[in-house]
This record gives C-alpha cells, structure tokens and sequence, in this order.
C-alpha cells in the first residue's frame, strides 16, 4: 500500500490519479470504494469540480502499486533537474526508507539495462594503481616492472574501468596471446588486492569473468556492413555516443585508444588525431577524420561536449581526482554509458548486440575489400608501433603522412554521407 503527501499534488496529479484507478478497476469499483456515485466520480475526472478532497485522492492512491502511482504522477515527463537538485535525491533516498524504495523502483524501471552495466564496472583510480604499485613492492624488481607496464597498458585502452565485457574485448583484440597473458595476469591482480577491498561482490564477479588466455582467444567477429552500422549511427539517441560511434567506425582504433582521445590531439583544421601524443603505451601512431566528420565535430559535437562540461564541471569535482584532464577528454562520459547507448541502438536495428571491436575487424575487411595495403591498414589501424613505423619510412616503405591522409579519404568508409559499400 502506498502512501504520499497529497497536500504537495497539484490539481492535475489529482485526476491523473483518479484517471489511473478508473482505467485499472473502472469507474463503478472505484466509485463504489470511495463511496461516492459515479456522477460525483465523473465531475472529479473531467475537472468540473474545483477541489477534490484529500481523502479522495489518498483511497485512490491506495488501490495504485507504486509503479502505477508514479506512472500517474510523472509519467516520462522530462524536467530540468540541476546536479543538486540530483544530489538531494540521493541524500532524501539514503534517510527515507519509503522514499528510497519507490526510487530505486523507478531507477530499474527505466534504467534498469543501464544499472546492470554500470553495477558491474569499477572505475580504477589514480590511488589504486599507486597501491597496487606499493603491493608490488614484495616481488622482484622485474616483476614489478613488468605487472606495471602491462597493467598500465590494460587500463589505459580500457578507459580506466573495467568491466566483465571490456576486459574480454581487450583480451581478445590483444596482438599476441603472451601480451593479453601479461595484461590477464595484471588485471587479476590488481583485482584481487586492490579492487576486492573496496567491494568483493564485485571484484569477484570481475575476477571469474575472464581467463588468463594459454592459446590464440578465438572470436568471430560480426559480420558487418557499411549501411547496418550507418542504420546503427541514426539509431543512437545519446549525442556522446554517436559521437564516439561514429569515430570509431571511420577509424577503426581500438575501444580505449578512442575514448581517450584529449582535445589537444584532435587537430579540427587538419583532420588529424595525433595518437602517440598522451603516453607510449598506445601502439596506434595517427589517424584522421572525413571532411564532414570534422564538421560535424565542430559545428554539433564538441558545442553540445562543452555545454555537458560547462554545466557538470563542480559535480564531477568530487568524484574525479584530476578535473583538467577530465575536462579535456574528447569523451567526457563514462564508458559503460556510452556502450549501453550503441547497444540500445544495435538490437534496434539487429535484435541483437555484438562488441564494439567488431567494428575494428569490420574496418579492416573493408580497407582490404578496397584494395588497401594490410601495410597501410596495420598502421592506420596502430597494429605498427612508431617506432617500426619509423624504421620502414626511412629504410623500406617511404610513405608520408599526407598520402597515409589521401589514402584514408579515399577508402576509408564514412557514415555522413551516401557511400555504399
């Protein structure tokens, strides 16, 4: 049975919820329970009566389930809720038991796929590699070194969480199985002395999601084509992760080389990403984007990036160590909300999911298809690290950065415009 305050309901919640019981039992069985007549009953509904009384509207309230009643009184009506307007919420959910159990309702009503993905992500912390860095202390000096380079590496395509789905994508797209082992062995470490002490529900659910791989990991990607992902594309309500989508289509970079992408390796005028800018774990070495990639960069995305950060900036302060990077983040957002939104999209379209590294084969195959150097393709796509790529420039394969350009915006598939495939 739920009880609320009506005397906080307005006019209109009042005979939404009088509507709500007539629907659900009719207007005799509500009538008769409130114990008025059915004309009486009727006046309410149809607003003839100017005040309904409070004692009507709490029976009714009462024959409603609390998914019912919130049906009622909010339906799917968007309002403009500022970050403390949410954080009050969440104190009034911690303190009202009542309260807390109609809006945790609601949260898996609505946002229930979106909850289960998060709930299984940890965000790893600056201070938690510090920590795993001080355990490491009691292995050999080469152990440490190597625990740390690899787990560094790991976390750096992860985007800093991980996730059941994104640590086997990671594995499974390493380029030999004696690197996703190194990676595999790091990531079970860290998890079972760092991550297991803050939350062991969930370090155990991210400890047996994944095996450290012995052989090749054997996967067949999806088989993709140029119109289902451009189907996909306009399926894809959140504009983050469009965005994101979107560079990684016409890319075809790994899933954490794209999404942490910062502002100052993005060069608009020039269609250029300067991967191997941020740190030298990353592999890929630089990649470009379509002329009317980069429009819409400029002209949609980056005005819509700017106001998120603009308007979240203070909040994300107390949950983020470092707000300067994270303001510079071409992706502001965290990874299992931008995945949530394309895998949304993809059952729309398909009636199913694949993983976004799929999309990376599906690039490759389609540079192939075309014709395309695998030379070519495993440097646009980092398979080639710079230092190899130097070493072919300057002694084997003479190639410059302005041809690599020419031969991306010939061949390369663009979701902005009418190419078929």
């Amino acid at each position: 049975m739920v009880k609320i305050d009506v005397n906080k309901l307005d006019s209109e919640q009042k005979i939404r919820i009088l509507k709500k019981a007539i629907e659900k039992y009719g207007l005799s069985y509500v009538a008769q329970k409130l114990g008025i007549d059915r004309s009486t009953l009727y006046r309410y509904v149809a607003g003839k009566v100017k005040k309904v009384p409070d004692e009507i509207i709490s029976i009714t309230a009462e024959m409603l389930s609390l998914e019912e009643l919130s049906d009622a009184l909010y339906g799917l009506k968007t309002v403009d809720v500022d970050p403390t307007t949410a954080m009050s919420v969440i104190v009034k959910a911690l303190k009202d038991e009542g309260f807390r159990n109609f809006f945790l309702t609601l949260l898996y009503q609505y946002l229930g796929d979106y909850l289960k993905t998060t709930t299984n992500t940890y965000i790893v912390s600056e201070d938690d590699v510090k920590k795993f860095e001080i355990i490491l202390n009691e292995k050999a000096l080469s152990t440490r070194k190597q625990r740390m380079r690899y787990l560094n590496r790991a976390l750096s395509e992860l985007g800093y969480e991980l996730s059941p789905d994104g640590i086997r994508e990671l594995l499974s797209e390493a380029e030999t199985p004696n690197i996703a082992r190194h990676m595999a062995n790091s990531l079970k470490l860290l998890i079972k002395t760092v991550v297991r002490e803050k939350n062991i529900s969930l370090a155990q659910l991210l400890y047996t999601s994944f095996k450290v791989p012995r052989g090749k990991y054997k996967h067949k990607p999806e088989n993709l084509d140029l119109e289902t992902l451009k189907k996909i594309f306009k399926e894809i309500n959140h504009l983050g992760a469009k965005t994101y989508f979107l560079v990684l289509c016409e890319t075809g970079l790994r899933v954490g080389e794209a999404y942490n992408i910062m502002l100052d390796q993005l060069d608009l005028e020039h269609r250029v990403i300067k991967l191997m800018k941020e740190n030298e774990t990353k592999r890929a070495y630089i990649s470009f984007i379509h002329e009317k990639t980069a429009e819409y960069l400029k002209n949609i995305y980056l005005p819509y990036r700017e106001e998120f950060v603009r308007k979240y900036e203070n909040s994300i302060k107390q949950i983020v160590n470092d707000i300067e990077k994270w303001k510079q983040k071409l992706f502001p957002f965290q990874l299992p909300d931008l995945k949530v939104s394309i895998k949304e999209a993809m059952k729309k379209v398909l009636g199913k999911e694949f993983r976004l590294y799929d999309i990376r084969s599906f690039w490759a195959s389609y540079m192939l298809k075309k014709g395309v150097s695998p030379m070519i393709i495993n440097l646009l796509q980092g398979r080639a690290p710079p230092e190899q790529f130097k070493i072919l420039q300057n002694h084997y394969f003479v190639i410059s950065d302005i041809e690599l350009q020419q031969i991306y915006d010939k061949y390369v598939p663009k979701l902005l415009d009418p190419q078929k495939d």
